[in-house]
């Protein structure tokens, strides 16, 4: 809903494209407080709506919210790299959702380390979370993966956080 492309539309009739990000972006915070749901790249059973990195101006608005922390999804090459982080305020966190919730492959874990000294490059180590990308059921309808590859990659999430944060 926040990506560049998804915009196409409306910048054929004029608007600009920051302003259309920045007017989904608050558009899908009413949503989410109305729904009480998350702000999200997938749909069910592992498909997607968008893809792209994180724009600029849709960052800083949903940083501008009044809020301590955030969960950001950052599973597969979609949601571009961690620069955006950069535009974190001093006084928020961020959740790393580096593991998918969306196939039983499990995530390395060297790959996630190495996620999370990429975004240490933006914000200190002590300011970010890991935690995996979304629910293990985006819908009623769930995800391809079974109950147990669930707790590994949750084990998995405990593991690399106790190694990376300790205790």
């Amino acid at each position: 809903m926040c990506r560049r492309h998804v915009c196409a539309a409306d910048v054929d009739h004029g608007v600009e494209v920051l302003e259309c990000l920045e007017l989904r972006f608050h558009l899908a915070v009413g949503l989410a407080k109305l729904f009480e749901e998350h702000l999200a790249q997938i749909l069910r059973d592992g498909s997607w709506f968008a893809a792209g990195g994180y724009a600029d101006g849709v960052v800083e608005a949903m940083f501008s919210t009044n809020v301590d922390g955030y969960f950001m999804e950052w599973d597969t090459g979609r949601a571009g790299g961690f620069e955006p982080l950069r535009l974190l305020p001093r006084d928020k966190k961020v959740v790393l959702g580096l593991v998918t919730t969306k196939s039983g492959a499990l995530e390395s874990k060297d790959a996630l380390r190495r996620r999370i000294d990429e975004a240490a490059k933006y914000v200190p180590l002590e300011r970010l979370g890991l935690s995996p990308q979304c629910g293990f059921a985006s819908t009623h309808h769930g995800n391809t993966l079974t109950e147990d590859e669930q707790w590994k990659k949750l084990e998995r999430v405990v593991e690399v956080a106790r190694d990376v944060w300790g205790e």
